[in-house]
């Protein structure tokens, strides 16, 4: 609905939100969450290939997008976080241990039900329930200005992440607070993640159609002070 409209519009309206009791906001968001990832799985969710076809561009984005290849994932215990339910990590069979956290987990799993290999675990991204260090890489790939507390869950990203891991990050920077997005975030989000040390940093533009994932396959250009993604790569 919100794309829909024009920005003036979108802007009362946000505001409109905004001004709801917290519990209210919450039961926006989560009804609009589910109606998105509704929207594009139930179409194929009895469509095997598609699925398939679908989930390999998660692969894409877990290796060659940030220099990495299955022997970097090989035995490692690895973590997605803001999952969604299609499988993100269907492809990492060379891994010892691969888990999706999202506190919507169990409400999308009924969105897409088929048997994955993946585990999924029901939590917020501000509380994971695994103990410090438990994984070798973890990620969050356009889950990051979704969450309720940004700095609650960088915290605990590094908490979960071995000394000598992994962090992976890909997020929308530049756009206005909205319902389902609630933060402001910029281009200085990696030094929030100190003491883990960025090896690569890149910036996109976004498409016209938003496709945030077909904006970094077309490398849209970054202007500066505009909407943008960011994506990092961040070593203990």
């Amino acid at each position: 609905m919100l794309q829909a409209l024009k920005p003036a519009a979108k802007y009362v309206l946000n505001s409109a939100i905004f001004a709801l009791p917290a519990a209210t906001r919450q039961r926006y968001k989560e009804f609009h969450e589910l109606r998105y990832w509704k929207s594009v799985t139930t179409p194929i969710a009895d469509d095997r290939a598609m699925l398939e076809h679908e989930r390999s561009h998660y692969e894409f984005f877990f290796t060659t997008f940030f220099g990495l290849t299955h022997a970097d994932y090989a035995g490692k215990r690895i973590l997605d976080v803001g999952c969604g339910p299609r499988g993100s990590l269907e492809w990492a069979d060379m891994t010892a241990e691969r888990v999706g956290v999202d506190p919507l987990a169990d409400k999308y799993r009924a969105l897409c039900d088929d048997r994955q290999k993946m585990t999924y675990r029901c939590a917020p991204s501000e509380a994971i329930p695994f103990p410090d260090g438990y994984f070798d890489s973890v990620s969050t790939f356009n889950s990051l200005d979704h969450v309720d507390d940004v700095d609650a869950t960088i915290a605990e990203l590094k908490r979960v992440t071995k000394s000598s891991g992994r962090i992976l990050v890909i997020v929308e920077i530049g756009h206005a607070p909205t319902p389902t997005e609630p933060h402001f975030l910029d281009e200085n989000l990696v030094t929030r993640f100190a003491p883990f040390k960025p090896v690569g940093v890149r910036l996109f533009g976004v498409r016209a159609d938003h496709n945030l994932y077909g904006s970094m396959h077309d490398k849209v250009p970054y202007v500066k002070g505009e909407e943008g993604i960011l994506a990092a790569r961040l070593e203990g």
